[in-house]
């Protein structure tokens, strides 16, 4: 219930409107209790007494009570609509706020295709409960209480039946609350399985062709589809019954009313009129107790949903900003390792021990075997991740006591695995300085020498580069990760693997543009070709996670150790 109080939340700034759907259904809902009244002088006066005067004004007075209800009612369904749809945005818009301030940690507990499933699935249900919800539960509430009200002015007597019926079909459904509830959770969790399922074969695609996996993910899927068949119908059982059950129920009461009701007509106790108004009355009850029922199922998904969305909302991010954290307004003189230890988990350190410094203007190489820790470092500095011992200083201060912001401010990132976002070429080089002036993008792109081929698009500087990249080719994309780095005009740049899996003639194209983006900058260089290496001041050899050897290439090499043994290797 705590969900649905903060879904209250987001509802309340829309009070005026919820308020004016509120009268509305108020309308629609007294107005059905008009119209069952009518029965009784349609069928009194103008049937049984011949009253033309009466049947005239039942000629204009039931299509006007119509035509107002129909209008009351498109105010109710526009209002509710509009409500659902402007909480359903903000809670997107939260959620996908809340996903950018989340810290790495969160992504490696939490597959993005499940995350997307809260976006979407779960989203879904929730404007489906606010539409829904409140037409059942004040509209068809209100309705119940004008019928019963009614019925109540037609006989009194035959009104307390009413008051018998309501305690039976409430018993239950509080059975059915509970079983659809276990069930709505299950699906929901499911359904989330799916979209990873979906996530992963679509990114995947590639590897699954080239080692013809096609039907062996088909089958996976199948299975993870099945469960979420079992676990939908096991909600549809649940709320199948219900259903079937209250139409009994109210058949039983429907039956008793005509049957002693009938009885009272034929011994002048009532007229034929008020009988048949009472009837029509106790019919039109049942639709909206039946609508109890169908919407109990859909209030227990909501409840989940809104859980499963405010479950990632209270999510707290691992790396924020400490009080009174300090602006880094400008890299003076250094970086530093000071013993630093870091884990993802307790029991199993990925860096041990690690010293070294990184002078302002220096070029730093790092190299190792895959999986000793090369890219973690990287990492550390730019605070994805906190260390687990030891401090990492910044001109003397710990990046700990520095404010994220002024941290990465001052810090560009390229990457083996490069990310753009399926929007111009202009856009994902100005998204190292979105401020940026059109002949800044330009002189970017050619110190990335990647002007050339950007001029050969058919849209130039405004060509969609398609999702990833994937319209762009390998040396194409790092060209232009390169362009938005050196737009950034960080003092500090780090590299990792930026020229591996590129063909000669790319790698070059690659290599002059990093030799322009680390001019003048200080350079921490992940690498394993020695083409790269070479070109640092220093080299940083890692294993398991600790540093083993320090120097030139020259004086590893003369070291005889790993760093001589990586080279061997390379040169065979």
């Amino acid at each position: 219930m705590k969900s649905l109080l903060r879904l209250f939340k987001y509802i309340f700034p829309y009070k005026s409107r919820l308020i004016s759907a509120g009268i509305c259904m108020i309308v629609v809902s007294g107005l059905m209790g008009v119209s069952m009244w009518l029965i009784k002088p349609v069928i009194d006066r103008v049937f049984i007494l011949k009253d033309l005067s009466m049947l005239y004004k039942m000629l204009w007075l039931i299509p006007s009570i119509w035509l107002v209800r129909g209008l009351a009612f498109y105010g109710q369904s526009y209002l509710l609509q509009y409500i659902g749809q402007r909480v359903t945005q903000r809670l997107r818009n939260d959620l996908f706020g809340k996903l950018m301030e989340l810290s790495h940690d969160f992504y490696h507990r939490n597959p993005s295709g499940k995350i997307i499933s809260r976006m979407t699935n779960d989203l879904h249900v929730i404007q489906n409960g606010l539409l829904r919800l409140p037409l059942s539960f004040i509209g068809d509430t209100l309705t119940v209480i004008f019928l019963i009200g009614l019925l109540f002015y037609l006989n009194f007597k035959f009104a307390l039946i009413a008051f018998i019926v309501f305690p039976i079909v409430a018993l239950p459904l509080a059975n059915f609350a509970k079983k659809m509830r276990a069930a709505a959770q299950k699906g929901q969790k499911q359904i989330a399985e799916i979209y990873h399922r979906i996530q992963e074969g679509i990114s995947g695609i590639s590897v699954i062709k080239s080692f013809i996996r096609e039907e062996a993910e088909k089958k996976r899927f199948q299975r993870e589809n099945e469960i979420f068949y079992g676990h939908q119908m096991n909600f549809v059982k649940v709320d199948s019954r219900s259903s079937p059950i209250m139409e009994f129920i109210g058949s039983l009461a429907i039956t008793f009313i005509v049957w002693y009701g009938a009885m009272d007509v034929l011994n002048g106790a009532w007229t034929s009129g008020a009988f048949f108004a009472f009837l029509g009355a106790a019919l039109s009850i049942y639709k909206p107790l039946k609508n109890f029922s169908n919407t109990n199922a859909l209030f227990q998904q909501t409840v989940v949903s809104a859980k499963r969305i405010f479950d990632i909302l209270d999510e707290k991010s691992a790396i924020s900003d400490k009080p009174g954290a300090k602006e880094l307004h400008k890299f003076e003189s250094e970086i530093k390792f000071d013993n630093v230890i870091f884990s993802y988990d307790d029991n199993h350190p990925v860096i041990k021990n690690v010293n070294f410094t990184l002078k302002k203007g220096e070029k730093i190489a790092i190299i190792g075997p895959s999986g000793s820790g090369k890219t973690t470092l990287a990492h550390l500095i730019l605070r994805f991740y906190d260390v687990t011992g030891g401090r990492i200083l910044i001109d003397g201060e710990d990046i700990k006591d520095l404010t994220l912001t002024s941290l990465r401010k001052h810090i560009a990132l390229v990457t083996q695995d490069i990310v753009l976002f399926n929007e111009s070429v202009k856009y994902n080089i100005a998204y190292g300085n979105p401020d940026a002036a059109d002949d800044e993008i330009l002189e970017a792109a050619k110190r990335a020498n990647a002007h050339q081929f950007i001029e050969k698009f058919p849209q130039a500087y405004d060509n969609v580069v398609g999702e990833r990249g994937t319209k762009l080719s390998g040396g194409q994309k790092q060209r232009i990760a390169i362009a938005r780095a050196i737009l950034k005009n960080a003092p500090l740049l780090i590299l990792d693997e930026a020229t591996s899996s590129l063909d000669s003639e790319s790698e070059k194209l690659v290599s002059e543009a990093l030799e322009n983006l680390m001019a003048e900058r200080t350079v921490l260089m992940i690498a394993h070709r020695l083409s790269s290496v070479k070109r640092a001041d220093r080299i940083l050899v890692i294993e398991s996670g600790s540093l083993v050897e320090e120097g030139t290439h020259e004086e590893l090499l003369e070291q005889k150790g790993i760093y001589h043994r990586i080279c061997q290797l390379q040169l065979l």
